[in-house]
């Protein structure tokens, strides 16, 4: 089969290349009988050339020695996210070549000593696989990984205007001092990154079908929203938008613990300040395996990811100890990813904490409000003062800051202060939980701190 290459020049591998011939096999049974010149002279020998390609095609694609190569799934735009649903439709796929990811292959790094440190040559540009979706666009190594090596999301971006009307641009066309090279521009939030294809009429395609899939209403989170939010408004029509407030720590925290057992993909946790060792249900003694850390060891080894996003705390002024969570956090499975943000002394950012606490499962609820999956936080109605024995609060659960701060949080279960001297001290505050398409904006809205946090922690 005679085919044109449509490979990107730059960074691209040479036609002849030994690796370029591998990659471009197609068995030879898939080869196009010989059609006669004068096809599509007469309608007959047309209509007769249709039946001919339809059966050639069915033959084609039934044919999975054939349909599995990489030539084929250039040609169709296929890979394997093309239609997983939790995407979204397929918009676009294709070969590109980009200049920011480094280390894509075993030997991105071998160059010469002057190329490295003086920039003399231009072939840090490597071919990847572009996927175009509603709200964002992955880079992959190739049609047949689904392991992104980047991941570029369609953030709202300020208006420009253009002829007496309002537009947005993600993406734009970029022209290079050399004619022969095609590049367009993606920018996204405080990100911008080029890429480059074979052609001026690709890249036009791909700036087109870019911004058409940032401006999609059924995302919709690159249009201008009310107030500068992130996200549009939500509920106002019927779609699946639901939300349930919750008093005191003790409804909320029994919420939180059965849609965390429910977690079959993916579980957020973010928060100003975390303890693994906190009782989710109470009396503790009953309800032993609903001690946070548990609850997510037992995710965690059925395969569900968790990502928790910490304050990182100036230790002199604070004593909630992130680093310790962290590293217990660390322990319980590989599946458990840990953050700390932000790192005060490299930025020089001091006065600054962030107090978000969010709980996202499965992309499908969330928990938010003000109240932090730590001690001192569960309480009741009642708001009770004592606990002795200990029933309810556990160790250093049983909290009072006003008469003593624990300088560790190591031993959980002991006690800070003699409790038949000192009462603990009452939480009131209030939480909530949502379903439905909001559930998707805070997912994206984690998705956004835990990158930023990941480029930006040493």
């Amino acid at each position: 089969m005679v085919q044109d290459d449509e490979e990107p020049d730059d960074g691209a591998v040479p036609i002849h290349h030994e690796d370029s011939v591998k990659n471009r096999y197609v068995p030879s049974v898939a080869a196009l009988s010989i059609i006669r010149p004068s096809l599509g002279g007469q309608q007959s020998v047309a209509d007769r050339a249709k039946v001919t390609m339809q059966k050639y095609l069915d033959l084609f694609l039934g044919n999975l020695e054939i349909v599995n190569s990489r030539e084929v799934c250039k040609f169709l735009e296929v890979s394997k996210l093309s239609f997983l649903q939790e995407y979204g439709p397929k918009l676009r796929e294709g070969y590109v070549t980009v200049k920011h990811l480094l280390n894509l292959s075993q030997d991105a790094n071998i160059t010469c000593f002057p190329c490295h440190w003086f920039h003399f040559c231009d072939n840090n540009w490597k071919k990847v696989w572009a996927v175009l979706k509603p709200g964002f666009l992955a880079l992959l190594d190739d049609p047949f990984n689904n392991r992104p090596l980047d991941i570029i999301t369609f953030d709202v971006l300020p208006s420009s205007p253009g002829k007496g009307e309002t537009k947005i641009y993600l993406a734009e066309p970029i022209k290079e001092r050399n004619p022969l090279r095609y590049t367009f521009k993606v920018t996204s939030g405080n990100r911008s990154i080029c890429l480059r294809t074979i052609s001026s009429a690709k890249v036009q395609t791909w700036v087109t079908a870019i911004n058409e899939a940032g401006l999609r209403p059924m995302e919709g989170w690159c249009c201008p929203h009310r107030f500068g939010s992130f996200a549009p408004i939500r509920g106002l029509t019927v779609d699946g938008s639901q939300a349930q407030w919750f008093v005191d720590g003790e409804a909320a925290f029994e919420a939180i613990a059965s849609s965390i057992q429910d977690a079959k993909s993916e579980i957020f946790i973010t928060g100003w300040w975390l303890c693994p060792e906190l009782y989710l249900r109470r009396p503790f003694d009953s309800f032993p395996t609903f001690r946070l850390d548990s609850l997510l060891e037992e995710k965690a080894k059925q395969g569900v990811q968790i990502y928790v996003l910490l304050y990182k705390e100036v230790s002199i002024a604070l004593k909630i100890n992130s680093l310790y969570s962290m590293r217990r956090l660390l322990k319980i499975h590989e599946n458990v990813r840990v953050l700390r943000y932000p790192d005060h002394f490299a930025s020089g950012v001091y006065l600054w904490s962030h107090h978000e606490k969010l709980v996202i499962i499965d992309y499908k609820v969330c928990f938010l409000g003000g109240l932090d999956l730590s001690f001192g936080r569960y309480d009741t109605p009642e708001h009770r003062v004592g606990d002795s024995p200990s029933v309810i609060w556990p160790g250093k659960d049983y909290y009072n800051p006003r008469e003593s701060e624990p300088n560790s949080w190591e031993d959980t279960m002991t006690d800070e202060f003699d409790r038949q001297k000192y009462p603990r001290m009452p939480w009131h505050d209030v939480h909530c939980a949502l379903w439905g398409p909001p559930c998707r904006d805070i997912a994206r809205h984690f998705v956004q701190r835990w990158n930023h946090a990941k480029v930006y922690t040493k």
